[in-house]
């Protein structure tokens, strides 16, 4: 690994998470503008009297730990969803479309444009749920880390 030559970009992240890391567990840098919007995010109605009971702090640990372990597969998840749904979508398209002759690229382009719309049309249905969500996780993460 040594020396840092500049041909690899991997060397240069990994130091400067670990001088980041070192700097943070120093106490150079705070986390307290972090804090602040995890509070702001936890004191919302829905989430306020979660996690109130005696095995709180448990259930907020395992939520805090569950949270951490599962986002990456969720979001690979929810990834595939969205390129099978686009690929539906864009051989819909080219069904209806009378121009064959176009590339794969324009009609998959097509049906995320479509998606796109319909998430953003759609908003007034989840956006209190996501609210809700990141609310649950924020104030998991406080009483976890108290």
């Amino acid at each position: 690994m040594w020396p840092l030559n500049l041909l690899r970009k991997r060397h240069w992240v990994l130091l400067g998470f670990s001088v980041l890391f070192l700097l943070t567990y120093s106490g150079f840098v705070s986390w307290g503008k972090v804090e602040l919007a995890l509070q702001y995010l936890a004191d919302q109605p829905a989430v306020r009297e979660r996690f109130a009971t005696p095995i709180g702090r448990g259930e907020a640990i395992v939520t805090s730990f569950m949270f951490v372990l599962l986002t990456p597969l969720a979001l690979a998840a929810a990834g595939g969803v969205v390129a099978f749904v686009g690929a539906i979508g864009a051989g819909i398209i080219r069904m209806f479309v009378p121009f064959r002759q176009l590339p794969d690229w324009f009609f998959l382009g097509a049906a995320y444009v479509g998606i796109v719309i319909g998430i953003w049309l759609a908003r007034d249905w989840w956006i209190g749920l996501v609210w809700e969500l990141v609310g649950l996780i924020a104030k998991a993460i406080l009483i976890a880390t108290q």
